[in-house]
C-alpha cells in the first residue's frame, strides 16, 4: 500500500485504526487499536491488587459482604390447579386441658359481733309492759266490780280504765240532774272508785242534734253539766274531791256516727276515767 496522502479504507470485521494522515516526515506515526487500551488496563489492576494482596483482614472483611447480583426472573407454565379442603358437617374442636384448679378451703369467718345498747331494748320491754299491764289501782278493785252492770261498759285506755255509762241510765233527756237509777248504778261503782288511788276524770258527752234553752243555751254546758252532777254524787258518798275533775266534751268526741238513732244514743254517755298515779322517783 502507498503512503499516498489519503484515508485507509475500513471494512466490516477489519481492525479499527485511526486515520493518520500522510506526513512529510519518514518517521512513520503510531498506531493504538482498542485492544491495546484494555490491555493496559488490565495489567494497571492486576499491579494494584498485587500491591494490596498482603493485607488479610481486609480480603476476609470484603468477603464478608454478600454480592448483590441482578435479580432474575424464571418464567415457569401456570396451571389452573387449586385445592379445596374437604367440608366436613362437625366442627373441629381441640381438646382441652380439662385438669381444673381447687383453691385450698378458706379458714371460715368468724360471727359477727353487734354490739346492742341494752338501755332502748329494755325501754320497750318497759313499754310493753305497762301498755298491758293493770293499772295498781285497778289491781286492787275488789270484785264487786266483775258482775257487770247493764249499759256500764268497762275498759282499758292509754289514760287507764275507763267506765262508760249509758245516758238514759243517769239523766233524761234533755235533762242534767240525776235520776233514781242513776243514783243506784253510780251507788254499785262507789266501792270500785274509793279503792282506786289516782285521779277520776268525769267527762260528760252529748249527740249532735243542738239544744237551745234558758239553762243549755249549747251541748257544751248541758255536757258539762252532766258531768258536775255525778261529780256532786261523788263526793257527797265521800270520794276525796281533790282527786275528782269535771269536764264536758259536748258532742266533739263521738263514738258512732249521729246520722243514725242507735249511733246519737251511743254518743250521749258520761265516762268515769280512772289515771294511774304517777310512778315516784323514791326507791
Amino acid at each position: 500500500m502507498s503512503r499516498a496522502s489519503h484515508r485507509y479504507a475500513i471494512d466490516a470485521g477489519d481492525t479499527l485504526l485511526a486515520p493518520v494522515h500522510a506526513s512529510n516526515d519518514e518517521g512513520g506515526g503510531w498506531l493504538m487499536s482498542y485492544l491495546d487500551m484494555l490491555t493496559l488496563l488490565i495489567t494497571l489492576f492486576v499491579l494494584l491488587l498485587a500491591l494490596t494482596g498482603n493485607d488479610d483482614s481486609a480480603a476476609e472483611e470484603a468477603l464478608a459482604f454478600p454480592v448483590l447480583g441482578v435479580p432474575t426472573l424464571q418464567a415457569s407454565a401456570w396451571s389452573p390447579t387449586f385445592y379445596v379442603p374437604p367440608r366436613s358437617d362437625k366442627r373441629y374442636v381441640p381438646p382441652r386441658d380439662t385438669t381444673f384448679y381447687t383453691p385450698p378451703p378458706m379458714p371460715p369467718r368468724p360471727p359477727r359481733m353487734i354490739m346492742v345498747n341494752p338501755a332502748p331494748a329494755e325501754a320497750l320491754v318497759e313499754n310493753a309492759k305497762a301498755a298491758v299491764r293493770e293499772p295498781a289501782g285497778v289491781r286492787r278493785l275488789p270484785n264487786t266490780l266483775k258482775p257487770f252492770i247493764d249499759g256500764v261498759v268497762v275498759t282499758q285506755s292509754a289514760q287507764g280504765l275507763n267506765f262508760r255509762i249509758e245516758n238514759h241510765l243517769l239523766f233524761s233527756s234533755s235533762q242534767a240532774d240525776l235520776t233514781d237509777e242513776g243514783r243506784a248504778v253510780l251507788r254499785q261503782l262507789l266501792d270500785s272508785l274509793r279503792a282506786f288511788d289516782g285521779e277520776i276524770t268525769i267527762e260528760g258527752h252529748t249527740d249532735s242534734r243542738p239544744i237551745a234553752t234558758d239553762r243549755f243555751p249549747s251541748n257544751w254546758e248541758l255536757s258539762t253539766a252532766r258531768a258536775t252532777a255525778v261529780l256532786r254524787f261523788l263526793v257527797g258518798e265521800g270520794l276525796d274531791s281533790e282527786a275528782l275533775r269535771a269536764v264536758g266534751y259536748a258532742d266533739t268526741r263521738p263514738l258512732q256516727s249521729n246520722d243514725s238513732a242507735e249511733g246519737r244514743a251511743a254518743n250521749r254517755r258520761v265516762e268515769l276515767v280512772l289515771h294511774e298515779p304517777e310512778p315516784s322517783d323514791a326507791p
